[in-house]
Formats: structure tokens, sequence, C-alpha cells
């Protein structure tokens, strides 16, 4: 987790995710989160209405789920953006490394106060007011999600085994 970081896009890139994964983490938190459970909010919490959540932030393009599956290393990237500016902890537990916002975290997200990054945080927070009413079963509902429209998307032909 200490390369350098090497993709400084604003958009699409590790800045972006980067902020993303810390709304995530500060509303969760005292929680931590693993890579695959930060990588299922990364993706819902711009696709809420995918889940019965509030209106998505991100358009519904029928391809979307390919996000999903091409982000975890850019997640990786974000965090480890984060955790440089000392606003993300990583913290090792049984299963492996978590996540979790950095008693900075809550400072610096307050200061964030564009229209996109306040609904974005109310988004963060009510996934994770569902994870927090559901436990595991909400995580197995959006892997459900993932899973299935994964499958959707090869029949169409629009993701390829290659």
């Amino acid at each position: 987790m200490d390369e350098a970081v090497t993709d400084p896009r604003l958009f699409n890139g590790s800045v972006e995710t980067g902020v993303r994964a810390l709304l995530i983490l500060e509303a969760c938190h005292p929680k931590t989160l693993d890579l695959d459970t930060m990588s299922l909010f990364d993706y819902f919490v711009v696709h809420t209405e995918d889940i019965g959540g509030p209106p998505s932030l991100h358009p519904a393009i029928g391809s979307r789920v390919g996000e999903y599956h091409v982000r975890r290393r850019v997640i990786q990237d974000g965090l480890r953006l984060m955790r440089r500016a000392s606003l993300v902890d990583v913290v090792e537990a049984k299963d492996g490394l978590r996540f979790a916002a950095s008693e900075d975290a809550p400072a610096f997200v307050r200061l964030m106060g564009t229209e996109y990054n306040v609904d974005l945080f109310a988004r963060s927070k009510w996934l994770a007011e569902q994870w927090r009413e559901a436990g595991d079963e909400f995580l197995s509902h959006l892997r459900g999600n993932i899973e299935r429209w994964s499958l959707e998307f090869r029949e169409e032909g629009g993701l390829s085994d290659a």
C-alpha cells in the first residue's frame, strides 16, 4: 500500500475514487471495511436507485455494471492516496486488511461542501444505515445484484471473457 499513486487523473482516477472512499468510510465510522465491501459501496453509492435507494448520482447506462469489475485497482489507488493524506487508516483484522476513516476525516469531510459531495455523503450515509440495519444480508443483496447484472451483461455480449 506504500507504492506511489501513478494515476493523478481528477475524474475516474485515484482522486475521485479516494474522495468517494473517504466519504463512505466516514459514513460507516466506526466500522471498518475490507476491499471487497469498499468495491461494492463504491459502485452502489452512485447507483443507489438500483437497490431501492435515493435517486442515483450517475446515469443508469446499460453496461454500468462493468464499472464494478474494472475499478478495484483504482479503488486501491484512491485508498492509498487518502492514506498518504492521513485521512484513511489501515487496520489489521483476523480476515485481512480493513480500512477506516482516520480521526482527521470528519474535519476534511465537513470542508467538502459542493452539491455533488453533499449528495454523495448523503448516499454514503444511506448505504451505511442499510448495512447497519441488515448486516451481512445487505452485502449479500448487493453482491447478488452485481452477479445477476454481470450474467445479463455477458449474455448480451458486453463483457469479453478474454
